[in-house]
C-alpha cells in the first residue's frame, strides 16, 4: 500500500505543478493583453453645418473626484478659412453639479495653470452647463494629462482628470480645417435643351 500512496503523492505533486504553471501562464497572458490594449476614449464626429463647412467634436463622459459624471465635449467652430474657436463644453449629468459661471475654469498641467472664462457667464442654458473658448489656451498646452478645476455653485470646486489620449484627440480636432470655398457638386446632373 505504501507504493500506491507514494505513487499517488507523486502524481498529485506533478498535477499541482502543472496547474500552477497553467495559472501562471494565464496570468502572464492577461497582463500582456492589458498592457498592450489601448482604450478607446472617444471618437471624433463631424457634422456639416453649411455647404463646405464642417463642425468637428470629441465627446466623452468622465467622472470627477467627487463622483459627479460630466459630458466633456471639445469642438470647433468655423466661420472662415480657419477655425474661429476651440470650445470645451462641460455638462453636469448630476443635478447637484451646477457650475458657478462667474468663476473661471482652471486648467492645469504639471507646470502651468490657465484660467478660462465661461462664455455663458450671464445666461447659461442650464446651471449644469459651462462652455469655454480655449482658442488662446489650447495651443500652449502640452499633449499630456490635464486637470480641470470646475467651480461649483454650492460646493467646493471639483477636479476632473483628462487623460493624455483624450488630449491628443482634442489636438486632432483642433488641427482640422473644414472650410472649403468650393461648393459640393450635385450627385446627379440635369441637362436642359
Amino acid at each position: 500500500m505504501t507504493e500506491v500512496s507514494q505513487m499517488l503523492r507523486h502524481i498529485l505533486h506533478d498535477l499541482e505543478w502543472g496547474i500552477t504553471l497553467v495559472i501562471a501562464t494565464l496570468i502572464l497572458y492577461l497582463i500582456i493583453a492589458l498592457l498592450t490594449i489601448e482604450p478607446v476614449i472617444a471618437t471624433i464626429t463631424e457634422t456639416e453645418i453649411a455647404p463646405g463647412q464642417k463642425h468637428s467634436r470629441s465627446e466623452q463622459v468622465l467622472t470627477d473626484d467627487a463622483g459627479h459624471k460630466w459630458e466633456v465635449m471639445f469642438f470647433t467652430e468655423v466661420d472662415s478659412p480657419e477655425v474661429t474657436s476651440l470650445n470645451l463644453r462641460l455638462s453636469g449629468l448630476c443635478s447637484s453639479a451646477n457650475i458657478q459661471s462667474q468663476k473661471p475654469l482652471i486648467i492645469s498641467t504639471l507646470n502651468e495653470r490657465y484660467a478660462a472664462t465661461d462664455i455663458f457667464f450671464e445666461n447659461p442654458p442650464l446651471p449644469s452647463i459651462g462652455q469655454y473658448n480655449l482658442k488662446n489656451i489650447f495651443p500652449r498646452l502640452a499633449t499630456t494629462d490635464l486637470m480641470l478645476e470646475i467651480p461649483l455653485e454650492d460646493d467646493p470646486p471639483v477636479h476632473l482628470h483628462i487623460p493624455t489620449e483624450l488630449v491628443q484627440e482634442w489636438q486632432q480636432v483642433s488641427n482640422k480645417n473644414y472650410y472649403s470655398p468650393l461648393p459640393k457638386l450635385p450627385y446627379t446632373f440635369e441637362f436642359m435643351c
